[in-house]
Protein backbone atom coordinates (compact mmCIF):
# COMPACT_ATOMS: atom_id res chain seq x y z
CA UNK A 1 0.00 0.00 0.00
CA UNK A 2 0.90 3.51 -0.50
CA UNK A 3 0.10 6.16 2.00
CA UNK A 4 -0.18 9.10 -0.54
CA UNK A 5 0.85 11.80 1.67
CA UNK A 6 -1.28 15.40 0.35
CA UNK A 7 1.44 18.25 -0.17
CA UNK A 8 -0.81 20.40 2.15
CA UNK A 9 -1.69 17.18 5.19
CA UNK A 10 -0.54 18.51 8.85
CA UNK A 11 1.38 15.13 10.88
CA UNK A 12 1.07 14.56 13.76
CA UNK A 13 2.94 12.80 16.15
CA UNK A 14 1.06 10.89 19.64
CA UNK A 15 -2.02 12.51 18.10
CA UNK A 16 -5.18 12.34 21.48
CA UNK A 17 -8.47 11.09 20.74
CA UNK A 18 -10.56 11.94 23.42
CA UNK A 19 -13.78 9.31 24.35
CA UNK A 20 -15.67 10.56 27.52
CA UNK A 21 -13.37 11.05 30.30
CA UNK A 22 -10.78 8.48 28.32
CA UNK A 23 -7.87 9.84 26.59
CA UNK A 24 -6.47 7.37 23.64
CA UNK A 25 -3.39 8.03 21.46
CA UNK A 26 -2.38 7.16 18.44
CA UNK A 27 1.58 7.23 16.84
CA UNK A 28 0.98 9.12 14.28
CA UNK A 29 -2.14 10.85 12.11
CA UNK A 30 -1.68 12.67 9.15
CA UNK A 31 -4.63 15.18 8.08
CA UNK A 32 -5.67 16.29 4.80
CA UNK A 33 -8.41 17.94 2.68
CA UNK A 34 -10.90 15.06 2.78
CA UNK A 35 -8.66 11.90 4.29
CA UNK A 36 -7.60 11.42 8.24
CA UNK A 37 -4.91 8.70 8.35
CA UNK A 38 -4.43 7.47 11.39
CA UNK A 39 -0.96 4.83 12.06
CA UNK A 40 -0.04 2.56 14.71
CA UNK A 41 3.39 1.33 14.72
CA UNK A 42 4.63 -1.97 16.07
CA UNK A 43 7.29 -4.26 15.63
CA UNK A 44 4.90 -7.27 14.64
CA UNK A 45 1.83 -6.32 13.66
CA UNK A 46 -0.84 -8.44 15.71
CA UNK A 47 -4.38 -9.21 15.70
CA UNK A 48 -4.73 -6.67 19.01
CA UNK A 49 -3.06 -3.75 17.41
CA UNK A 50 -5.49 -4.51 14.82
CA UNK A 51 -8.72 -4.31 16.81
CA UNK A 52 -7.16 -1.40 18.89
CA UNK A 53 -6.95 0.62 15.90
CA UNK A 54 -10.53 -0.60 14.78
CA UNK A 55 -12.60 0.18 18.14
CA UNK A 56 -10.73 3.35 18.18
CA UNK A 57 -11.55 4.26 15.08
CA UNK A 58 -15.33 3.32 15.88
CA UNK A 59 -15.52 5.50 19.12
CA UNK A 60 -14.00 8.43 17.07
CA UNK A 61 -16.70 11.56 17.51
CA UNK A 62 -17.90 12.20 13.81
CA UNK A 63 -17.70 16.22 14.54
CA UNK A 64 -13.68 16.15 15.18
CA UNK A 65 -13.03 14.78 11.27
CA UNK A 66 -16.71 15.90 9.85
CA UNK A 67 -16.85 14.26 6.42
CA UNK A 68 -13.30 13.16 6.24
CA UNK A 69 -12.58 9.42 5.05
CA UNK A 70 -10.76 7.69 7.87
CA UNK A 71 -8.07 5.40 6.90
CA UNK A 72 -6.86 2.93 9.46
CA UNK A 73 -2.98 1.73 9.26
CA UNK A 74 -0.94 -0.52 10.67
CA UNK A 75 2.95 -0.31 10.06
CA UNK A 76 5.57 -3.11 11.24
CA UNK A 77 8.35 -5.04 10.27
CA UNK A 78 6.15 -8.33 10.32
CA UNK A 79 2.96 -9.94 10.35
CA UNK A 80 1.55 -13.30 9.56
CA UNK A 81 -0.97 -13.65 6.64
CA UNK A 82 -3.61 -14.69 8.61
CA UNK A 83 -3.49 -11.29 10.74
CA UNK A 84 -3.36 -9.74 6.92
CA UNK A 85 -6.61 -11.52 6.29
CA UNK A 86 -7.99 -10.17 9.52
CA UNK A 87 -6.97 -6.74 8.60
CA UNK A 88 -8.78 -6.63 5.05
CA UNK A 89 -12.06 -7.56 6.82
CA UNK A 90 -11.91 -5.64 9.27
CA UNK A 91 -10.84 -2.26 6.99
CA UNK A 92 -7.18 -1.74 8.12
CA UNK A 93 -4.29 -1.14 6.04
CA UNK A 94 -0.68 -2.96 6.86
CA UNK A 95 2.28 -1.13 5.74
CA UNK A 96 5.26 -3.50 5.83
CA UNK A 97 8.69 -1.39 6.25
CA UNK A 98 12.34 -2.26 6.79
CA UNK A 99 13.83 -2.57 10.30
CA UNK A 100 16.02 0.06 9.60
CA UNK A 101 13.04 2.72 8.35
CA UNK A 102 11.27 1.04 11.34
CA UNK A 103 13.48 2.34 13.99
CA UNK A 104 13.51 5.61 12.66
CA UNK A 105 9.78 6.32 12.32
CA UNK A 106 8.81 4.21 15.40
CA UNK A 107 7.07 5.93 18.55
CA UNK A 108 10.16 5.43 20.99
CA UNK A 109 12.64 6.52 18.09
CA UNK A 110 10.05 9.85 17.75
CA UNK A 111 10.45 10.33 21.34
CA UNK A 112 14.50 10.08 21.71
CA UNK A 113 14.64 12.51 18.83
CA UNK A 114 12.35 14.70 19.67
CA UNK A 115 13.61 14.69 23.43
CA UNK A 116 17.55 14.96 22.36
CA UNK A 117 18.46 15.20 26.17
CA UNK A 118 16.84 11.62 26.90
CA UNK A 119 20.19 9.07 26.94
CA UNK A 120 18.42 6.18 26.01
CA UNK A 121 14.80 5.64 24.03
CA UNK A 122 12.28 5.52 26.44
CA UNK A 123 9.74 1.74 25.90
CA UNK A 124 6.22 2.63 26.14
CA UNK A 125 4.96 2.74 29.84
CA UNK A 126 3.16 -0.46 31.24
CA UNK A 127 -0.95 -0.16 32.48
CA UNK A 128 -2.71 -1.86 35.08
CA UNK A 129 -5.14 -2.63 32.68
CA UNK A 130 -2.57 -4.16 29.70
CA UNK A 131 -3.11 -8.04 28.55
CA UNK A 132 0.51 -9.40 30.24
CA UNK A 133 -0.04 -7.01 33.47
CA UNK A 134 -3.98 -7.68 33.75
CA UNK A 135 -3.17 -11.70 33.54
CA UNK A 136 -0.63 -11.47 36.73
CA UNK A 137 -2.90 -9.39 38.53
CA UNK A 138 -6.08 -11.69 38.14
CA UNK A 139 -3.70 -14.66 38.88
CA UNK A 140 -3.29 -12.93 41.91
CA UNK A 141 -6.67 -11.96 42.32
CA UNK A 142 -8.07 -15.71 41.91
CA UNK A 143 -5.45 -18.46 41.87
CA UNK A 144 -3.33 -16.88 45.21
CA UNK A 145 -0.29 -18.63 44.25
CA UNK A 146 2.76 -18.46 46.62
CA UNK A 147 5.40 -17.14 44.52
CA UNK A 148 6.13 -14.94 41.43
CA UNK A 149 7.61 -18.38 39.78
CA UNK A 150 4.54 -19.93 39.62
CA UNK A 151 2.67 -16.99 38.87
CA UNK A 152 4.85 -16.33 35.60
CA UNK A 153 4.20 -20.21 34.97
CA UNK A 154 0.80 -20.21 35.20
CA UNK A 155 -0.17 -17.16 33.16
CA UNK A 156 2.59 -17.59 30.63
CA UNK A 157 4.25 -14.17 30.91
CA UNK A 158 7.80 -14.04 31.20
CA UNK A 159 9.65 -14.30 34.85
CA UNK A 160 11.42 -10.66 34.61
CA UNK A 161 8.11 -9.08 33.39
CA UNK A 162 6.33 -10.80 36.50
CA UNK A 163 8.63 -9.82 38.45
CA UNK A 164 8.71 -6.63 38.04
CA UNK A 165 4.76 -6.27 38.06
CA UNK A 166 4.29 -7.82 41.17
CA UNK A 167 7.07 -5.87 42.86
CA UNK A 168 5.24 -2.62 41.71
CA UNK A 169 2.31 -3.65 43.03
CA UNK A 170 3.60 -4.78 46.76
CA UNK A 171 5.44 -1.20 46.51
CA UNK A 172 1.89 0.47 45.98
CA UNK A 173 0.23 -1.47 48.80
CA UNK A 174 -2.08 -3.50 46.11
CA UNK A 175 -0.36 -6.55 46.85
CA UNK A 176 1.17 -8.25 49.87
CA UNK A 177 3.57 -11.37 50.24
CA UNK A 178 3.29 -12.10 53.59
CA UNK A 179 1.96 -15.87 53.17
CA UNK A 180 2.09 -16.51 49.75
CA UNK A 181 0.93 -13.70 47.46
CA UNK A 182 -2.29 -12.18 47.80
CA UNK A 183 -4.33 -8.74 47.14
CA UNK A 184 -3.60 -6.34 49.75
CA UNK A 185 -5.94 -3.61 49.23
CA UNK A 186 -9.20 -4.55 46.37
CA UNK A 187 -10.44 -1.60 46.92
CA UNK A 188 -7.40 0.29 46.06
CA UNK A 189 -7.17 -2.01 42.54
CA UNK A 190 -10.52 -2.09 41.44
CA UNK A 191 -10.19 2.09 41.95
CA UNK A 192 -7.10 1.90 39.49
CA UNK A 193 -8.79 -0.19 37.20
CA UNK A 194 -11.62 1.99 36.67
CA UNK A 195 -10.22 5.74 36.25
CA UNK A 196 -7.50 3.57 33.83
CA UNK A 197 -10.23 1.56 31.66
CA UNK A 198 -13.45 2.74 32.04
CA UNK A 199 -16.01 1.07 29.74
CA UNK A 200 -17.61 3.93 29.25
CA UNK A 201 -14.63 4.28 26.49
CA UNK A 202 -15.65 1.03 24.78
CA UNK A 203 -19.20 1.85 24.40
CA UNK A 204 -20.41 1.97 21.12
CA UNK A 205 -24.13 2.35 22.13
CA UNK A 206 -26.62 1.83 24.10
CA UNK A 207 -30.39 0.12 22.77
CA UNK A 208 -33.14 -0.13 24.27
CA UNK A 209 -35.42 -2.92 24.25
CA UNK A 210 -38.94 -3.94 24.75
CA UNK A 211 -37.52 -6.74 27.12
CA UNK A 212 -38.83 -6.76 30.77
CA UNK A 213 -35.53 -8.09 32.34
CA UNK A 214 -31.95 -7.78 31.09
CA UNK A 215 -32.10 -12.19 31.58
CA UNK A 216 -34.99 -12.45 29.26
CA UNK A 217 -32.71 -9.87 26.71
CA UNK A 218 -29.86 -11.80 26.95
CA UNK A 219 -31.98 -15.79 26.27
CA UNK A 220 -33.39 -14.11 23.20
CA UNK A 221 -30.23 -11.79 22.35
CA UNK A 222 -27.62 -14.88 22.15
CA UNK A 223 -30.05 -17.47 20.42
CA UNK A 224 -30.59 -14.50 17.70
CA UNK A 225 -27.17 -13.79 17.47
CA UNK A 226 -26.06 -17.66 17.66
CA UNK A 227 -28.38 -18.30 14.57
CA UNK A 228 -26.60 -16.07 12.56
CA UNK A 229 -23.54 -16.41 13.35
CA UNK A 230 -22.21 -13.26 14.72
CA UNK A 231 -19.36 -13.20 17.22
CA UNK A 232 -20.63 -11.81 20.43
CA UNK A 233 -19.83 -12.15 24.07
CA UNK A 234 -21.93 -11.12 27.23
CA UNK A 235 -20.19 -9.46 29.65
CA UNK A 236 -20.38 -7.53 33.11
CA UNK A 237 -23.33 -8.26 35.06
CA UNK A 238 -24.76 -10.14 32.38
CA UNK A 239 -22.67 -12.73 32.61
CA UNK A 240 -21.06 -13.09 35.81
CA UNK A 241 -23.99 -15.10 36.86
CA UNK A 242 -21.84 -17.68 34.88
CA UNK A 243 -19.37 -17.59 37.43
CA UNK A 244 -21.51 -18.14 40.25
CA UNK A 245 -21.90 -14.54 41.22
CA UNK A 246 -25.27 -13.62 42.85
CA UNK A 247 -25.06 -9.74 41.87
CA UNK A 248 -26.89 -9.12 38.38
CA UNK A 249 -28.60 -5.85 36.95
CA UNK A 250 -32.05 -6.44 36.07
CA UNK A 251 -32.27 -2.91 34.12
CA UNK A 252 -29.00 -3.42 31.67
CA UNK A 253 -27.55 -6.45 29.51
CA UNK A 254 -23.62 -5.77 28.75
CA UNK A 255 -22.32 -7.64 25.51
CA UNK A 256 -19.76 -7.00 23.22
CA UNK A 257 -19.59 -7.41 19.50
CA UNK A 258 -16.61 -8.44 17.79
CA UNK A 259 -17.28 -6.62 14.70
CA UNK A 260 -19.30 -3.76 15.23
CA UNK A 261 -20.82 -3.85 11.58
CA UNK A 262 -23.01 -6.97 13.04
CA UNK A 263 -24.87 -4.29 14.88
CA UNK A 264 -27.73 -5.01 12.17
CA UNK A 265 -28.18 -8.60 14.77
CA UNK A 266 -29.41 -6.75 17.39
CA UNK A 267 -31.44 -4.46 15.85
CA UNK A 268 -35.03 -6.45 15.70
CA UNK A 269 -34.85 -6.04 19.12
CA UNK A 270 -34.55 -2.24 19.34
CA UNK A 271 -37.14 -0.17 20.68
CA UNK A 272 -36.77 3.62 20.76
CA UNK A 273 -40.62 4.09 22.05
CA UNK A 274 -40.01 0.69 24.67
CA UNK A 275 -39.18 1.47 28.26
CA UNK A 276 -37.67 -1.96 28.76
CA UNK A 277 -34.40 -3.41 29.54
CA UNK A 278 -31.44 -1.42 28.01
CA UNK A 279 -28.44 -3.34 26.53
CA UNK A 280 -25.39 -1.87 26.29
CA UNK A 281 -22.94 -2.65 23.05
CA UNK A 282 -19.23 -2.67 23.35
CA UNK A 283 -16.65 -2.66 21.23
CA UNK A 284 -13.16 -4.68 22.62
CA UNK A 285 -10.21 -3.38 22.86
CA UNK A 286 -8.71 -6.66 22.64
CA UNK A 287 -9.18 -10.16 21.62
CA UNK A 288 -11.62 -11.63 24.18
CA UNK A 289 -13.36 -14.37 22.10
CA UNK A 290 -10.50 -17.17 22.29
CA UNK A 291 -10.82 -17.32 26.07
CA UNK A 292 -14.78 -16.94 26.09
CA UNK A 293 -16.74 -19.66 27.70
CA UNK A 294 -20.42 -20.94 26.81
CA UNK A 295 -22.96 -21.69 29.56
CA UNK A 296 -26.40 -22.42 28.20
CA UNK A 297 -25.75 -21.42 25.08
CA UNK A 298 -24.89 -18.12 25.87
CA UNK A 299 -21.47 -17.00 25.33
CA UNK A 300 -19.57 -15.35 28.19
CA UNK A 301 -16.02 -13.49 28.72
CA UNK A 302 -13.82 -15.47 30.69
CA UNK A 303 -13.91 -14.53 34.36
CA UNK A 304 -10.36 -12.43 34.28
CA UNK A 305 -12.03 -10.03 31.38
CA UNK A 306 -14.98 -10.07 32.98
CA UNK A 307 -13.51 -8.72 36.41
CA UNK A 308 -11.53 -5.72 34.98
CA UNK A 309 -14.78 -5.20 33.18
CA UNK A 310 -16.62 -4.83 36.01
CA UNK A 311 -14.28 -2.70 37.83
CA UNK A 312 -14.51 -0.56 34.96
CA UNK A 313 -18.65 0.29 35.71
CA UNK A 314 -18.40 2.47 38.18
CA UNK A 315 -19.25 1.58 42.24
CA UNK A 316 -21.81 -1.12 41.47
CA UNK A 317 -19.36 -2.62 39.03
CA UNK A 318 -16.62 -2.94 41.71
CA UNK A 319 -18.76 -4.27 44.09
CA UNK A 320 -19.65 -7.00 41.85
CA UNK A 321 -15.90 -7.39 41.17
CA UNK A 322 -15.32 -8.44 44.49
CA UNK A 323 -18.38 -10.72 44.73
CA UNK A 324 -17.33 -12.56 41.58
CA UNK A 325 -13.66 -12.90 43.01
CA UNK A 326 -14.69 -14.06 46.26
CA UNK A 327 -16.69 -16.65 44.46
CA UNK A 328 -14.19 -17.98 42.28
CA UNK A 329 -10.64 -16.84 44.30
CA UNK A 330 -9.17 -20.51 45.19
Amino acid sequence: MKLRIQPDAKIELEYQIRVGEREFRIDLAIESRDTMTLIEFKPRIDENTIYQIYAISHLIDKQLVGKKTIRLVCAGKSLKYSIQELAIRLGVETLLIPRKLYEFLSPVKIEYVINAHYIHSKPNPSTLTSKNTWKIVCSVLLDKLDNILSVSKKTGVSYGWTNNIIHKLIDSGIVTADHGLRIKDMDKLFNLVSWERAMEGLLLETVTTNFSTASRCINELALNLNRLGINYAFTAHSSAFSYGSSIMRKDTAYMYLRNPSDREGIRPFSEREANGCHLNVYVPDRHIMKSSTTFKSIRSVDVCQNTLNLAGLGTDGRIAAKDLVNKNGK
